[in-house]
């Protein structure tokens, strides 16, 4: 399989721009390209409107509630597992987590729709970053979308590109 989007969110460190990432049928991120760097247009390739992102990654799935305390010491780390404690949610010098503690794509949107207000204080790559990159470092995965990398890749849909800023009409899904 083949995607392309207007942005791929590798790491913090690397965003790309106009990529194809191309996967296999176990997840394996075989390829990434630039679309600039093709002299024709690469051919079975699905093209999305938003930001292609790894998976995001729950921490408590991973790790016990002791070291889930341990390990997000140096993280603002915010379990929306049960209720959204959009009090806990502010601007720091801490790297943001976002631990939805599920998989369920439809749960994650509702709870995201109900976030957009106070993560408006974030760009839509800490946002990223808080669902897929450091919960990934912190369960000792792959936290940066390369090749060789086993991942879902995500598609952030309905993201505000020119603000760098998720919207009321930001939804997740996964690209298969």
């Amino acid at each position: 399989m083949r995607v392309a989007s207007q942005l791929t969110f590798c790491s913090p460190q690397q965003i790309l721009r106009r990529t194809v990432v191309e996967q296999d049928d176990q997840k394996v991120v075989t390829a990434l390209f630039n679309l600039d760097d093709c002299p024709v247009e690469s051919a079975h390739t699905l093209f999305y409107d938003g930001i292609i992102s790894a998976e995001i990654i729950s921490i408590k799935q991973h790790v016990t509630k002791l070291d889930i305390d341990e390990l997000t010491l140096n993280y603002q780390y915010i379990d929306l597992t049960e209720t959204i404690p959009i009090e806990q949610i502010h601007r720091s010098d801490k790297p943001l987590i976002l631990d939805f503690g599920i998989n369920s794509i439809d749960e994650i949107n509702a709870k995201l729709s109900l976030l957009t207000s106070v993560l408006e204080i974030f760009s839509a790559f800490e946002i990223i970053a808080a669902c897929t990159y450091y919960p990934a470092i912190l369960c000792g995965t792959n936290s940066i979308l390369v090749e060789n990398s086993i991942t879902d890749l995500v598609l952030w849909e309905n993201v505000d590109l020119v603000n760098n800023r998720i919207t009321d009409k930001t939804k997740i899904r996964i690209i298969s």
